[in-house]
């Protein structure tokens, strides 16, 4: 696999990958419509994208995926958002994907906890659109 996923552009704005340079993001969220969304956006703009309804099929799917960047609700049933980026950071095969939380919580405390726990970023879904926080996550990924 090449470092960059920015090989050439296809309109001078989107950048096209190659199948060897396509990047796998896995989103874990609860609500559907926020999973269709950034499926939908993510696949637009060239990357794989793996969906998980909750932390522990978020964890499954990281460890069988091994996903390039993972976009991580906070407020989930069955393991919360902080409780599954302790999990994936004390795991030898996810512990240095980049996280990024996403969620509507803007929660001091929250937010601390979460860096303090190997978070790599923390989007407020309200704060960004979809492009948006695919563009954010591209940061990560060059």
């Amino acid at each position: 696999m090449t470092t960059s996923p920015l090989s050439r552009y296809d309109d001078g704005k989107r950048a096209v990958m190659s199948s060897d340079e396509i990047k796998k993001v896995l989103v874990i969220d609860d609500e559907p419509t926020v999973r269709e969304i950034y499926n939908k956006e993510f696949s637009n703009n060239g990357f794989k994208v793996i969906l998980a309804t909750d932390g522990e099929e978020g964890l499954l799917k990281a460890g069988e995926e091994i996903p390039d960047l993972i976009l991580l609700d906070v407020m989930m049933p069955k393991m919360n958002g902080v409780d599954t980026l302790k999990t994936l950071k004390k795991n030898e095969l996810t512990k240095k994907i980049p996280i990024l939380l996403l969620t509507n919580l803007g929660e001091e405390q929250i937010i601390k906890e979460g860096f303090e726990l190997g978070a790599d970023g923390y989007l407020l879904k309200v704060s960004y659109t979809p492009a948006q926080v695919v563009e954010e996550c591209r940061k990560f990924l060059d």
